[in-house]
C-alpha cells in the first residue's frame, strides 16, 4: 500500500467494527469524562435554568443584591452553594479527587 492510500483510511477501518455493548460503555465514559471537565459558576447554572436572579431570590428567601453577591464571591460556604443548587431543583455532590481515586465527600447538613 502506497502513502496516499494509507492517509485514506480511517479510524474504523485500522481497528474495525466496535461491538454495540462496547460503543455503549464508550459513550458512558466520554459523558462522564465530559461531566467532569465542564465548569459553571452558580450564575451559569441560574440562567441555564432560566430562573432570573429575582426568581432565585424568592425560593431562597433572599433579595436580588444578595443572590448577585452570591454568585460573584470567589469564596461561598458550602452551605451557600448547596442551598442555592437545592432551590433550583438539583442536588449538590462534592468529589475529592486524588491521582489513585475519587472520594464523594457528604455535603449534606449536620
Amino acid at each position: 500500500m502506497n502513502r496516499k492510500e494509507h492517509m485514506a483510511q480511517t479510524f474504523s477501518d485500522i481497528i474495525g467494527d466496535i461491538d454495540p455493548e462496547r460503543r455503549a460503555r464508550i459513550d458512558s465514559l466520554k459523558v462522564a469524562a465530559h461531566a467532569d471537565s465542564v465548569v459553571f459558576s452558580l450564575a451559569e447554572i441560574r440562567k441555564a435554568r432560566k430562573l432570573t436572579q429575582v426568581e432565585l431570590g424568592h425560593l431562597l428567601n433572599m433579595a436580588q443584591p444578595s443572590i448577585s453577591a452570591m454568585e460573584t464571591s470567589q469564596d461561598n460556604l458550602l452551605s451557600t452553594v448547596r442551598a442555592g443548587i437545592e432551590a433550583m431543583g438539583g442536588r449538590l455532590e462534592l468529589v475529592a479527587v486524588f491521582d489513585d481515586e475519587r472520594i464523594a465527600i457528604d455535603t449534606a447538613p449536620i
